[in-house]
């Protein structure tokens, strides 16, 4: 039975947070946790496509050239549903705002005249406690506000969980990520893999063997 992501998987979906501060997007999308996944290289999976030839910089390049809008970006009831996959996205926040104070993530950095909410007393602001550790998102420049993923997003954390049911792992790691993340047929991935020159199915297979090789 699936209990939880492993701690470089996470380091995957917060650093997809990061990948989209840092490229000024206000969403997180499949291109997100894709740019993350290739900056752990050592990972399984994403040992394949850096062997392949994809790296941070030809991707961020296809981003750039795929990328033309916010889409299907989903609130905080989206926040919930990731938590069955040990991802507390208040827990980000509320660590964020310990490091850089409270509302530090409300008002956009791209708009230096936004005004901040008020701050409250203290004992006043609800916050929820994790039971895990997820890190603390390294400051990058960006929006900087609260940033929802994107329904395909959500769609590859939940299909990260088929693909490791179907390999009968009670973890998910960074391979299952990676291998959900190539089953994308949203349009932004299909153009992103376009971009890229790679057909997601043979690069799966490819990914898929690696792992075998490696049991």
């Amino acid at each position: 039975m699936f209990e939880r992501f492993t701690r470089t998987a996470r380091q995957v979906v917060v650093g997809a947070q990061d990948e989209a501060r840092s490229l000024g997007h206000d969403w997180i999308g499949t291109e997100h946790l894709l740019l993350a996944a290739v900056r752990l290289p050592q990972e399984p999976g994403a040992a394949t496509l850096v062997r392949l030839g994809l790296t941070a910089g030809n991707c961020r390049a296809a981003v750039a050239n795929v990328v033309t809008g916010q889409g299907d970006a989903l609130g905080p009831e989206d926040a919930e549903a990731l938590k069955a996959f040990g991802i507390d996205l208040d827990e980000i926040r509320r660590r964020a705002e310990n490091a850089f104070g409270d509302g530090a993530l409300d008002a956009p950095a791209t708009d230096p005249g936004a005004r901040r909410p008020r701050r409250l007393p203290f004992g006043r602001r609800q916050r929820r406690e994790s039971k895990g550790s997820l890190g603390v998102p390294s400051e990058v420049p960006g929006p900087s506000g609260h940033i929802r993923f994107t329904g395909r997003a959500k769609k590859a954390l939940e299909l990260s969980l088929r693909e490791a049911v179907a390999r009968k792992e009670r973890h998910i790691g960074v391979e299952h990520i990676v291998l959900a993340l190539l089953r994308g047929d949203d349009k932004i991935s299909q153009g992103l893999f376009q971009q890229l020159g790679v057909a997601p199915g043979e690069m799966r297979d490819l990914v898929v063997a690696d792992l075998r090789s490696a049991a």
